[in-house]
């Protein structure tokens, strides 16, 4: 990790267009700097920058506000510290907007967002720095609106591991599956951040607009931009569902594979230069980050479907308690609090039981998901008798002595390995006891693949029907076998 810091790479100044009083349209200049840039093969033209910038100029004077210069003042060669790449005269008779967009043009190239190159044939280009590059990007896609995008993560990451490119360059396939999966994960998070944002917003939008502002903000703003923007392509899509079991089994055949992850370490290495061992463990935890968070997705697609049924439910009530505020009971309970603090008097007449009680405990708080009455417990544990207290001991520790533990399956595993050989699950399973081990041993195989002694695998895409059960064609091995 380099640790120098960012401004050991762009200028100290980088940022200060930005933040100056013009920062909006030093924003928007970039922007359409970087759409200009597209545009050409190569650089563009000082001539035609400076035309460009003109015209968003003269559309905008008015809200341009003034820094260390107006806009009757022509540049002079000083503000770049390049004369030589400006001609002496270049402002005289410019009528003012031009000065001012080539003033804007000269501050951003002297801030290190831009620089010049001269042609053989004595022709300016204006061509994008390096390190801006990734902020131009930042820039064209805010500008453009920030669309979530699932479908093409997870599609890319089934291409690369499940196609002939990984057999020949795993390390490549590798690295970039790994760069679309945290993508895909990282959008569900900011599309879930999205949604906690326009719910918390729904007490300012209430108080601030009343209904107008609800509905602007439920039909407008909240559907545009959740619904139609990201949460309607997440659910009518069916490329996750699809994609991510080929591409789990195919991760768990990659990780199991020998000769394999040495080729691919091996390439891994020599275009790293780290050393051989570092670069197939690397691989080995960029494959186990594929699987944990492709497994993972299933709580947080759930969350996101609860925060959207919790924000449409939530923008409902709001909208029809202002419409009608007695219309439910915390409706009629807000409008008895306000009535009673607008009116200390008339607290003194409010009968209530709030003092009758004797205590309050966790017990106390009222759940309206509790159908039957729950009675507190106020006993005393020091007079609890130490015989029942010993023989929970002893249950607690009978129950923990019979619980399935990584050793005690593999144990299980290895007396029905007799012939040394790949463990199916018709030679595993007899009994329902059977079926339970099978289920721990499917488990700790996947999720403790340093310390458990066998790996688990799909041999084929046919389902087995034994007895009352189904199941995949799973196969056992040993790990030394592997």
């Amino acid at each position: 990790m380099n640790r120098t810091g960012i401004f050991e790479t762009l200028p100290e100044n980088f940022f200060s267009p930005l933040a100056s009083p013009n920062r909006r349209h030093y924003a928007a200049l970039l922007g359409l700097y970087w759409r200009t840039f597209q545009e050409f093969p190569r650089g563009v033209e000082w001539s035609v920058l400076v035309s460009r910038f003109t015209e968003y100029v003269s559309l905008c004077r008015e809200t341009i506000l003034e820094e260390d210069v107006s806009l009757d003042e022509t540049p002079s060669d000083e503000d770049t510290g390049e004369p030589a790449l400006f001609e002496s005269g270049e402002g005289a008779g410019v009528e003012p907007v031009r000065v001012q967009a080539t003033r804007f043009l000269r501050t951003l190239m002297a801030a290190g967002w831009m620089s010049i190159e001269i042609l053989e044939d004595y022709s300016r280009m204006v061509n994008m720095t390096a390190w801006a590059r990734p902020f131009y990007e930042a820039i064209g896609r805010i500008e453009e609106g920030l669309s979530t995008e699932y479908e093409s993560h997870i599609v890319a990451v089934y291409s690369l591991l499940c196609s002939d490119a990984a057999e020949e360059n795993g390390h490549y396939a590798v690295l970039n599956a790994h760069e679309a999966t945290v993508a895909l994960n990282d959008s569900l998070k900011v599309l879930l951040q999205g949604i906690r944002d326009y719910y918390e917003n729904l007490d300012i939008a209430a108080d601030e607009g009343g209904i107008a502002s609800l509905l602007h903000q439920h039909y407008d703003l909240y559907a545009a931009d959740i619904l139609d923007g990201a949460y309607k392509r997440l659910k009518t899509s069916e490329n996750l569902s699809r994609y991510r079991p080929r591409i789990l089994k195919r991760v768990q055949e990659l990780r199991d594979r020998e000769d394999w992850l040495s080729d691919s370490a091996g390439k891994y290495a020599r275009s790293s230069r780290i050393p051989l061992e570092q670069a197939r463990e690397r691989l080995l935890v960029m494959l186990e980050e594929i699987r944990d968070v492709l497994k993972g997705l299933d709580p947080l697609l759930s969350e996101i479907d609860r925060r959207n049924m919790q924000y449409a439910r939530v923008s409902s009530e709001r909208i029809s308690l202002l419409l009608a505020p007695d219309s439910s009971i915390t409706g009629r309970l807000a409008l008895l609090a306000k009535g009673v603090a607008d009116h200390p008097h008339l607290a003194r007449g409010l009968a209530h039981s709030l003092f009758r009680m004797a205590n309050l405990s966790s017990e106390s708080r009222y759940r309206r998901w509790r159908t039957a009455p729950s009675s507190a417990s106020f006993t005393d544990r020091s007079l609890s008798d130490p015989e029942e207290l010993a023989r929970i001991e002893v249950l607690l520790r009978d129950r923990i002595s019979r619980q399935l533990s990584p050793a005690r399956v593999s144990s299980w595993l290895s007396g029905k390995d007799r012939h040394r050989g790949p463990l199916t699950v018709e030679r595993l399973v007899e009994n329902d006891g059977d079926w339970v081990r099978l289920l721990y041993a499917v488990s700790y195989a996947e999720s403790r693949p340093a310390g458990f002694d066998y790996s688990v695998s799909v041999e084929s895409e046919k389902r087995l029907c034994l007895g009352r059960y189904d199941c995949p064609d799973l196969v056992f091995r040993r790990k030394h076998e592997n």
